[in-house]
């Protein structure tokens, strides 16, 4: 009995699938950026809300109609700090290791701070009017 030979348009559909894969797998693998403003509203988010998520802004510029709160990234790559201990060692000795010292004494930042520089504008009641990236 003879087997019957596959159609020539299965052959044309096997290098769209392998296309189709690697588009999803490239895809898959690509960087997106988080946009961390996205929650903030204008005409019902409060200062204290934005304070709350970004933690105090590193820049507060005021005017006659409120003031201008800019938020900047910050380098979380600060190196580690390392200290020489010396410890008891056995039959009378010493020994010394090093101990990595953490900023802020261990306190993590729960702040999530913007990517880029942002700007919120708020009104003289506190509610946001404005947000510049």
């Amino acid at each position: 009995m003879k087997q019957p030979s596959p159609s020539a348009s299965s052959y044309y559909r096997l290098p769209h699938f392998l296309l189709l894969g690697m588009a999803m797998w490239l895809g898959a693998c690509a960087a997106t950026a988080v946009d961390r403003t996205a929650w903030i509203q204008v005409g019902k988010t409060t200062k204290a809300d934005v304070i709350a998520e970004y933690g105090e802004p590193d820049l507060v510029r005021a005017d006659e109609e409120g003031e201008t709160a800019t938020y900047r990234p910050v380098a979380r790559t600060a190196p580690p700090v390392q200290v020489p201990m010396a410890q008891a060692g056995p039959l009378g000795t010493s020994t010394t290791r090093m101990q990595t010292i953490e900023p802020g004494l261990g306190k993590k930042d729960s702040a999530a701070r913007p990517q880029k520089e942002v700007q919120i504008r708020y009104d003289a009641q506190g509610i946001v009017r404005g947000v510049t990236e």
